[in-house]
């Protein structure tokens, strides 16, 4: 995959490839490529896709990754080409054939130091040089042709956990070279880190949030860890439908990590469900990838609902009922949306005294909910007033919550009164007209009147010579009740309430001759 390394030992390419951009430094693995001399060594390969010269790169480990042991990459079976007998051994003797193409396994074999490598480089006692190089500095055999290593030291209770891999000349845009460590680590180099994420949306933000279906999802991730505030490199997040992180809904974007944090994430708006969102870092030269707990993030997704309601009492009912004081009034939710089939939950009803639904005038009762089907309130009896019914259905599993509108319904209550205005019979009409004459209680003043069918204003107007008429022409055959509602000179209301019995006129038959 990698042929910015040449063939050496058991591989044909780099095992590891240093990328350098701009942004970002990241280390991609070839799986074909194991270590070289078949135990732990590695051939590592950099190319600059930046737009600067390349003069150093740091890499740490949780592992002895510059621990070296005397079989770097000239001193195997298959050397790289290039490599060299060393001027002197390790004793800072002479070697004979110093400058000649390495045999095999020589132990004095390397590169020659290039030539802006400074003279006087020292290497901690845990590295096994094997010669020296002709300005007298150390040579492990695992520098590349035109690099040398400086400031290796400890990553925790590793001694040679980290280390400079410097180059001469300077590696240039879309140039390449090559080197090997010791025991890349099989987590990845650098420092073990961390990602703590947190979701956002429908103002909410957290770990685990529920939003309503529609309302765009996003990610962010903190990455922590020994080099994570300098880290480089991408966050990509992705959404499963199961706790393990198996199964792909959708990918959710990449963010590019800036002081340790990255996202947000793309946004997200999906279907009613529970999701797990699970962010991944690959990792750099100084930073081991990562990838957040599954199931450390879960999003709820709820189908919207939508509560209205139907009230009822005196036998009627309507979104505007009156009804005289000491009836029974009871209000019906009717919950509608994609998943109410199977919903759950509970229905509060809750009577108001104003039209902003924030006075109660009788205390809420709450209603189980089976299968999206909601029971009715219970009934009450409210003083004469006018009042707003509220319902508001309470979120079962994948259903949002909902209420109906304050002020959708009002129910008013008038005094109760035998207004002595509309008869009192069993008879049965048919496309009857009938003017009534509401009777005033003692010390008051009738101005107006209103006319309900079955709850339904039929008819509304002042009283002209103290009357009023009634039509039950077209209504079919069956059974009415007719609210007859006075208004007085101070405001108050009273009604009376009938019921009447509609059919239809019978032909008549010719007498038999």
């Amino acid at each position: 995959m990698f042929p910015q390394c040449p063939a050496v030992d058991l591989d044909t390419g780099c095992q590891f490839l240093v990328n350098v951009t701009d942004s970002e430094t990241n280390i991609e693995t070839d799986p074909s490529q194991t270590a070289y001399e078949g135990s732990d060594d590695a051939l590592i390969g950099v190319v600059n896709n930046s737009s600067k010269p390349i003069s150093s790169i740091p890499f740490a480990a949780e592992i002895e990754l510059f621990g070296f042991e005397a079989d770097g990459i000239c001193d195997v079976s298959s050397p790289a080409p290039g490599c060299v007998v060393l001027p002197k051994n390790t004793n800072g003797e002479t070697n004979t054939n110093a400058g000649k193409p390495c045999p095999p396994e020589t132990e004095d074999c390397g590169f020659a130091p290039p030539a802006g490598e400074p003279a006087g480089i020292t290497f901690p006692g845990e590295i096994a040089a094997i010669g020296e190089g002709a300005n007298g500095d150390p040579v492990t055999g695992y520098e590349g042709p035109t690099s040398w290593f400086t400031g290796i030291g400890a990553v925790g209770p590793y001694a040679t956990g980290k280390g400079v891999v410097n180059f001469s000349p300077a590696l240039a845009p879309g140039a390449s070279t090559y080197f090997s460590l010791e025991s890349p680590p099989a987590g990845g180099f650098g420092t073990a880190t961390s990602l703590a994420t947190s979701l956002s949306g429908g103002g909410q933000s957290g770990a685990s949030i529920t939003v309503v279906q529609g309302t765009p999802v996003t990610d962010s991730a903190g990455l922590s860890g020994a080099n994570a505030a300098t880290a480089t490199g991408t966050v990509s997040f992705g959404v499963y439908s199961d706790s393990a992180c198996k199964t792909l809904v959708t990918a959710a974007g990449s963010a590019k990590l800036s002081a340790g944090n990255a996202g947000p994430s793309s946004p997200e708006a999906l279907a009613p469900g529970t999701y797990y969102w699970q962010a991944h870092y690959g990792g750099n030269n100084e930073n081991q990838g990562v990838s957040s707990a599954c199931g450390s993030e879960v999003l709820t997704v709820l189908a919207p609902t939508t509560t209205t309601t139907t009230q009822s009492g005196g036998g009627v009912s309507g979104s505007s009922l009156t009804v005289p004081a000491g009836t029974s009034v009871t209000d019906q939710a009717h919950i509608a949306g994609a998943l109410i089939a199977t919903a759950s939950g509970t229905v509060t009803y809750t009577l108001y005294k104003d039209s902003k639904c924030t006075v109660p005038a009788a205390t809420g009762s709450a209603v189980g909910v089976v299968n999206g089907v909601a029971g009715p309130s219970s009934a009450i009896k409210p003083k004469v007033g006018v009042y707003y019914w509220k319902a508001t259905y309470s979120a079962a599993p994948l259903n949002a919550s909902s209420e109906s509108p304050c002020g959708s319904e009002v129910l008013v209550v008038a005094r109760k009164a035998n207004l002595g205005g509309l008869p009192s019979t069993n008879a049965c009409f048919s496309k009857r007209r009938f003017l009534v004459h509401p009777r005033s209680p003692r010390g008051v003043k009738l101005l107006s009147a209103e006319i309900q069918i079955n709850g339904v204003k039929a008819k509304q107007g002042r009283l002209v010579h103290g009357g009023i008429s009634v039509s039950l022409v077209g209504l079919p055959k069956g059974t009415f009740k007719i609210s007859l509602i006075a208004k007085s000179s101070k405001g108050a209301l009273y009604e009376e309430v009938r019921t009447f019995h509609t059919c239809v006129v019978g032909k008549h038959h010719k007498k038999k001759k």
